[in-house]
């Protein structure tokens, strides 16, 4: 089986990073990606979608460091929906990435940028 997401896009706020119980490291952050298209009169359009992303560990350590609103990054990772009861009692779920590999993209003209 394979859960697998791949964005490009960019940083929406720079990233919030917390120290669990735990000791570990997570940091959280969303990312935009854009779709431009034609609607039936021909007239040029843009749809955003937002993504919430988290890492952790030294990922998280690195994306705190590097990554700031408006980056241009590559994000890859796995769909994972997080759950939770809301004050009615009903079941809620929304999706985010769990990601292992953030690039950034267009850092520097001659480089593609870090990988972490």
């Amino acid at each position: 089986m394979l859960n697998k997401i791949s964005i490009i896009g960019n940083i929406g706020k720079d990233p919030e990073c917390r120290t669990i119980s735990n000791g570990g490291i997570v940091a959280k952050f969303s990312v935009a990606t854009t779709k431009t298209y034609k609607d039936g009169q021909g007239e040029k359009q843009k749809s955003v979608t937002w993504h919430n992303c988290e890492c952790w560990g030294n990922l998280a350590t690195v994306a705190e460091k590097y990554l700031k609103k408006g980056t241009l990054v590559y994000v890859s990772g796995e769909m994972v929906y997080d759950e939770y009861t809301a004050d009615d009692g009903s079941k809620k779920s929304f999706p985010k990435i769990k990601a292992f590999e953030i690039k950034m993209l267009g850092s520097k003209p001659e480089s593609n940028g870090p990988t972490f």
